[in-house]
């Protein structure tokens, strides 16, 4: 059986700023795996957990693969983004500064390892229910694309590119890095989710020649950046179409207290959508990746993250 080497660092103790790496193996090539880098992440941190006790049951691994299940260890405790100490979000301070706040030493330790690996493979757990995809800045560099197109999963979503993102930064100084995102809830693991993901990065290991099994060829659909439908009415919101199902523009994605017809303005596939519930005018009800084929880049861009909701009070 491979054992873990642990390597505890201490950022501050005293708000138990502690962060966990778990190593398996010692030799290249290496993968960097990074989980909880906010506080919505209980299903990604599971599945670095199941990634974990596979490894564990081998008997060798031809490389090294480091595992940081909690990259954010007091966001996630308290469900937040942002931490409360110094008002930084992780995913946005990359690559870090030994000598600055919490949040900055903390990307800083982070960004060591990162910029040594030969690959990082980095989870989040989505706002929104969603079709487990990778995120990744596909267009722009080939390093990421060939990793991307090597993780089996259905689609690959241009990344934004937003500086001081670890899938940004990690993409310009030339290392091989996607983004996973997954459904599920803050405080609820999606069991289901957790294991499609694990499969997808363990099948990439074996593509490596790194860990033992069959090996499944994979077969991804690349995307533009994803595009945010919003409600422009208050009720409760009842979806007509599927998760992963693709429309065109004018197609009806839902409607609101019956009267209501959501429509899609754009061509694409359903990546996350809402459940049942209840909104507000304003809110992001669905969010689209136009195929490459319809995407013009020219096409205005939102946010990666889900923008807050608006309310009409």
């Amino acid at each position: 059986m491979v054992k873990a080497n642990v390597d505890a660092v201490d950022i501050d103790p005293k708000t138990g700023t502690t962060l966990g790496f778990y190593s398996f193996g010692e030799e290249r090539p290496t993968i960097l795996i990074i989980a909880a880098t906010d506080g919505g992440s209980a299903t990604d941190v599971y599945a670095s957990y199941l990634i974990m006790k596979h490894l564990e049951s081998l008997d060798r691994i031809d490389g090294s693969v480091t595992i940081l299940p909690v990259a954010n260890p007091l966001a996630f405790r308290l469900g937040v983004k942002v931490s409360p100490l110094d008002s930084k979000d992780l995913d946005s301070v990359f690559p870090g500064d030994e000598h600055g706040t919490i949040t900055e030493r903390t990307a800083w330790e982070i960004w060591r390892r990162a910029s040594q690996a030969d690959y990082i493979i980095h989870l989040k757990t989505g706002r929104q229910n969603c079709v487990s995809h990778v995120v990744a800045m596909h267009r722009e560099y080939i390093h990421v694309r060939n990793v991307a197109s090597q993780i089996g999963l259905p689609f690959a979503i241009q990344c934004f590119g937003q500086r001081g993102s670890l899938t940004t930064e990690a993409a310009h100084e030339g290392i091989p890095i996607v983004s996973i995102e997954m459904r599920g809830d803050i405080d609820q693991v999606d069991s289901q989710a957790a294991v499609e993901v694990r499969e997808a990065i363990l099948n990439f290991m074996r593509l490596k020649d790194m860990i033992s099994g069959d090996r499944i060829e994979t077969s991804i659909t690349l995307t533009g950046r994803l595009q945010h439908i919003n409600v422009d009415a208050e009720g409760f919101f009842i979806p007509r179409v599927n998760l992963g199902e693709t429309v065109q523009s004018g197609t009806v994605i839902g409607t609101v207290q019956d009267t209501t017809e959501i429509i899609s303005p754009f061509n694409g596939v359903i990546v996350s959508l809402n459940r049942m519930n209840y909104v507000f005018e304003g809110d992001i009800v669905a969010r689209v990746a136009p195929l490459l084929s319809d995407y013009r880049a020219s096409e205005p861009t939102e946010s990666e993250d889900t923008v807050p909701p608006r309310r009409k009070w």
